[in-house]
């Protein structure tokens, strides 16, 4: 069976035609989901759509409730935060959000944002850039900011990027002693989240001969997110609790992913939704990938939500600048993009970026981070040490495109 994926990321909504068995489809018989536009919700098993609120009546039976995302759109996490403002409003204090964007190391640090003691940037800084990489940040924001202001606990999910490193590249039965003993209990046997990844894998052109230290990665994320959730739930700070989990989709779909493996830790019902693609936009259909993917006897999702897609790159504008770290600290300028924010503004190669909006710029992220700040069209200002003088220069922001260079 052919599908079209979006490549951006593993965790892709898959659209196009469903498994068949005996001529009719195991995704929906009573509906046919070519037709589906976006804002449309329906229950796969029976076709019928749902408003919004009857979704989220038909979640709160659920004392697990996984989303499947695509890491790179928009329209993906604003299903999220609504799932999750829905899901708090009407179990205010019970509701645990669990993320495989965060690794189990970094808790503490989630912990002290949610509790306000650290502000955002320390936050981004400190944890999330090393948990996921800093520029995923602007997709997550909403849904974090949500948890402080609502007081909803956080857990992180994820392996640590060391046991990941070398179950990937050692294999299972190599790891040194203080790495094994951090390894979940791991069925690597499940024969169609196999098949399933043969056809997602064989659509990667570096994929042949791959495929098993792929699995083993893709496994040890989830054990690991199923690991730290039974904890949880297990603990008595769990009792009672409702637990949403978002996840790359294909760490949810089909339910051989995460859902198996911590119902076999914890046998709690759990209900599956996906964001499932309909409209992409013109210039992001390179984004798509042909694979083949295996007919299987599973329906991939409980709900899916319609969705189009958009990501952040037309949104997020940067200054135009190549830097690196001064000796002296502040961000030197090694190369200016010609007709760039930063070119208007008059920097030049040499300049040390000691501020931006007044804030000062010790360390490189100090200047990534307030840029990031920025809409395209804002004002700014950047004050630099030019030759022994400090000038401050005014910056109007503006999207740097992907392939330039300084």
């Amino acid at each position: 069976m052919r599908r079209w994926t979006l490549a951006a990321l593993a965790g892709a909504a898959l659209a196009g035609c469903a498994a068949h068995r005996g001529g009719l489809p195991v995704e929906s018989p009573y509906r046919d989901l070519s037709t589906l536009e976006k804002g449309q919700i329906v229950h796969l098993a029976t076709g019928r759509e749902l408003t919004r609120e009857e979704l989220l009546d038909y979640l709160a039976a659920y004392p697990v409730v996984y989303v499947g995302e695509t890491h790179d759109n928009v329209e993906d996490h604003r299903v999220e935060l609504a799932i999750l403002r829905g899901l708090h409003e009407r179990f205010p204090g019970r509701v645990v959000l669990g993320l495989e964007m965060l690794r189990r190391p970094f808790q503490p640090g989630v912990d002290a944002f949610l509790r306000g003691e650290v502000d955002e940037k320390t936050f981004v800084r400190d944890t999330w850039a090393r948990s996921w990489g800093p520029t995923s940040w602007p997709y997550y924001r909403d849904i974090l900011l949500y948890c402080r202001e609502n007081g909803i606990p956080v857990l992180a999910l994820n392996a640590g990027d060391d046991l990941k490193r070398a179950v990937r590249d050692r294999g299972l039965e190599a790891l040194p002693p203080e790495l094994a003993d951090r390894l979940p209990d791991m069925d690597v046997d499940d024969p169609y989240q196999r098949a399933f990844l043969e056809g997602i894998f064989g659509g990667h052109a570096k994929g042949a001969g791959r495929l098993d230290a792929f699995l083993r990665v893709q496994v040890l994320w989830e054990e690991t997110m199923a690991d730290t959730a039974a904890r949880f739930l297990r603990s008595a700070e769990g009792r009672g609790k409702r637990l949403l989990v978002f996840a790359g989709g294909n760490h949810v779909r089909y339910g051989f992913g995460v859902p198996r493996r911590l119902f076999r830790r914890v046998p709690l019902p759990y209900v599956i939704v996906s964001p499932y693609t309909v409209e992409i936009p013109e210039d992001r259909l390179d984004r798509l990938m042909d694979v083949e993917i295996p007919e299987l006897p599973m329906r991939p999702a409980d709900i899916y939500w319609a969705v189009g897609y958009e990501d952040l790159e037309d949104d997020r504008v940067m200054l135009g600048v190549g830097i690196e770290r001064a000796e002296t600290g502040g961000a030197r300028v090694t190369g200016v993009i010609p007709d760039s924010p930063a070119a208007r503004a008059g920097l030049r190669e040499g300049d040390v970026i000691v501020a931006v909006d007044g804030r000062p710029v010790v360390e490189l992220f100090d200047l990534t981070f307030q840029v990031g700040q920025h809409k395209p069209g804002d004002a700014g200002t950047v004050e630099v040490l030019r030759e022994g003088k400090r000038l401050v220069l005014d910056v109007v922001y503006d999207v740097v495109r992907h392939g330039e260079k300084p």
